[in-house]
């Protein structure tokens, strides 16, 4: 009987740490005006874009997601950004124009994703990955009070080695094709469209004949699925690169790795009352190397 109850515990154990350990689970929304968010500038013109659910519960209800994000494809560059974010930022600068305000903005202005979750940093909301042939540049945006470490860095692009798998699936009409590798300290499952020609996905993921309109992790606490597929004309803009000043990857998801498990601690905090900071959180990184 005591085995039975010991397994019981050990099974809730890690359900419980895999429903824990996802991204945008602590920390707190950066700053805008620390983004420059009212800064970017013009670097392509995309025909299309390929919008993709994060984590969602529904992935027929975007409030149930985590973040919506964006694949943005132009001539020249690919970016990869937070569509939530970007509605929200067109919200604020909306505001400003009709107030006529000229200080911080308040963080009221956010749309989409789980409410629960809307005040939360994760390093994969609040990051751009820009893709220049086959270089591509992430600027990383840290959470409240940690702006400071906001940076960028380049590294070749696509890293990653696949092999092709006979399975396939549907994903919004397209019929895809499986294919797995490993990359950083876990193992992928991709569904791509060769019918869609774009070589690229959410994130970093690139180096299929075609768009991946869905990838996970073999543990599943990243997914990404393809939610539309849009054409039209987009403008891609870029932050000003003198708010992110050159870092190198390994320092940069050093810093992630930090905030995300341990961010009152990270950022220096110290309680009024002398109560100890809490725990460390349960935090599963994307790139474990």
């Amino acid at each position: 009987m005591l085995n039975r109850i010991t397994a019981i515990v050990i099974v809730l154990v890690i359900i419980c740490s895999k429903t824990t350990a996802q991204p945008k689970t602590n920390g707190r929304v950066p700053v805008r005006e620390k983004r420059g968010y009212d800064q970017q500038i013009v670097i392509d013109t995309a025909n299309i874009r390929v919008l993709y659910a994060l984590n969602a519960k529904d992935i027929k209800d975007e409030s149930t997601y985590i973040d919506l994000g964006k694949l943005e494809v132009g001539k020249r560059v690919k970016k990869y950004s937070s569509e939530f974010v970007d509605l929200s930022d067109q919200e604020a600068v909306k505001w400003k124009i009709k107030t006529g305000h000229t200080g911080y903005v308040p963080k009221s202005f956010w749309i989409g994703g789980r409410p629960e979750l809307r005040e939360n940093w994760s390093e994969l909301v609040f990051s751009d990955y820009i893709i220049r042939g086959n270089e591509l540049k992430e600027y990383a945006c840290f959470p409240l009070w940690a702006e400071r470490e906001n940076g960028s860095y380049t590294e070749a692009w696509p890293l990653m080695h696949w092999t092709l798998a006979d399975d396939t699936l549907t994903i919004l009409g397209h019929h895809c094709q499986k294919a797995t590798c490993t990359f950083r300290g876990r193992d992928f499952v991709a569904w791509f469209a060769a019918d869609v020609p774009i070589m690229g996905g959410p994130w970093k993921f690139g180096g299929l004949p075609g768009c991946i309109l869905k990838v996970h992790d073999v543990q599943e606490f990243y997914v990404w699925e393809a939610v539309a597929i849009e054409r039209g004309t987009y403008q891609i803009m870029q932050y000003p690169d003198k708010l992110y000043p050159k870092s190198t990857r390994k320092s940069v998801w050093q810093r992630q790795k930090k905030y995300s498990e341990d961010y009152l601690n990270a950022i220096g905090w110290m309680s009024l009352e002398g109560r100890p900071t809490p725990p460390k959180v349960s935090f599963e990184p994307l790139e474990k190397e």
